[in-house]
This record gives C-alpha cells, structure tokens and sequence, in this order.
C-alpha cells in the first residue's frame, strides 16, 4: 500500500469537493461535512456494524447527528479526527469511517483508533488500509503519543485487525469503563 501525495490532485478519482486527509492506491480518507448524516446513519445504524457495540445501531438521523456533530468539534478542536471513507472510483459515496482522535485514558493522552464500514464493503481490506493511512497522516504530528483501541473481547475480527495494525491487548487485561479491552502501540510503531 501507498499512501498518496495529498497536493496530488491530478488523478481523476481524487476530483471531490471533500477535504482530502490521507490517500492510499483504493481509498480517499476525508475531513467528515456537515451534510453526512445519512452516511453516519448508514453505517452506525446498520444492526449488522454494531453487532459488538454496547449501545447498539443508532435508533435514528437525530443520534447520528449527534455523533457528527462530534467528529466535526474533534476536527476544529484537535486539527485531527476520524474520517469519512470513500473509494477513489466513488469519492462521493461514504463506505465508512475511520481515523484516530484525540482521547484521554486513565489520565494519559491517546489517540484512540476507530474503524467501521457499510457490511457491503467488507472483506475487502478496507479497514485495515484506511487505518494505516489515517495513522501515517497523525503520528507525525503527533509523534510522542501512544495508539489505543478499545475493542470488546468477543469482537474477534476487530481484535484481528487491531493486533495485524500492530496494537497488543494489554498485558494484565485491562478493560475500559465500558468494559471493553485496551489494545495498545507505543509511540512510533506502525506494523505494515
């Protein structure tokens, strides 16, 4: 995988009006827009996505709202977030989300690495590629801060591509608030 020159804007697959973050040879990682409540809601209220989510499927547009509303103060607060995921063939269209945001855990400053994707565009390394593009775009930045993912035990696919990301479960298995365990990269480390 090759992440892309973001100045690069001569390829005709990377022509969108969405504020390119990180590229790589299939997908476009973008700044989130006000107007993508339908996408949210797509994704986050699809039963099948939150199969290991707590909280379950968003109930409607309002609560998806919400949660954008919160990826957009991320990116004004932080200059970094999660990011709206599209194919270069389909720019437009929003097949997921992915990213890293600014968190705090047990008093720590992390970024905190999150991925999820429409069921139809799964199996296709998606998750994976857009993390390591959006961790290749952050780290620099922030070069001192550790990666962390909390993933609950029984998601094992999540759990897969978090340890293939070269994030490990934590040693005395620990488990945030909401019960969910702490995978965690040390500051630089990025497994290809």
């Amino acid at each position: 995988m090759t992440i892309t020159d973001r100045t690069d804007r001569t390829d005709r697959t990377d022509r969108t009006d969405r504020t390119i973050v990180a590229g790589t040879e299939r997908l476009l990682l973008t700044r989130p827009q006000e107007d993508d409540v339908e996408a949210v809601f797509a994704v986050h209220g699809d039963p099948e996505t939150n199969r290991y989510n707590p909280y379950g499927p968003h109930r409607d547009r309002a609560q998806s709202r919400g949660m954008l509303d919160g990826f957009l103060a991320r990116w004004a607060e932080d200059g970094v977030g999660y990011c709206a995921v599209a194919t270069r063939e389909e720019p437009e269209t929003v097949i997921g989300f992915a990213g890293v945001c600014l968190n705090t855990l047990d008093g720590e400053r992390v970024f905190n690495l999150y991925y999820r994707f429409r069921p139809s565009d799964w199996g296709q390394g998606y998750a994976a590629e857009a993390a390591r593009a959006a961790l290749a775009e952050a780290r620099p930045r922030f070069p001192d801060l550790p990666v962390t993912a909390l993933i609950r035990a029984d998601n094992l696919p999540s759990r897969r591509l978090a340890e293939r990301l070269g994030l490990v479960p934590d040693p005395d298995g620990r488990v945030d608030h909401e019960e969910r365990l702490i995978h965690r990269m040390g500051p630089g480390g990025l497994n290809r």
